[in-house]
């Protein structure tokens, strides 16, 4: 029997480049529309070791978008 395991915090993504306007993309099916969303606006997305903050969404095709972003910091606990 075959087997696989469900990965935690990872989802699936379209990756495109829009050479023109030197940006890269990600891509997000989100089924639920604002309920899947919401809870993905605050959070940074890291693909291939680059960073992907939230840039906006499209209600009429269910899809999410992040924009490639070096400007993150993290934040520190104690």
């Amino acid at each position: 029997m075959n087997t696989a395991t469900i990965s935690k915090n990872e989802i699936p993504v379209v990756y495109s480049h829009r050479i023109e306007v030197n940006r890269e993309y990600l891509t997000i099916d989100v089924p639920n529309g604002w309920g899947d969303v919401k809870k993905l606006t605050k959070k940074v997305l890291t693909y291939k070791g680059m960073k992907f903050v939230f840039t906006g969404w499209n209600s009429d095709t269910l899809k999410c978008y992040f924009v490639r972003s070096d400007e993150i910091a993290t934040v520190g606990t104690k």
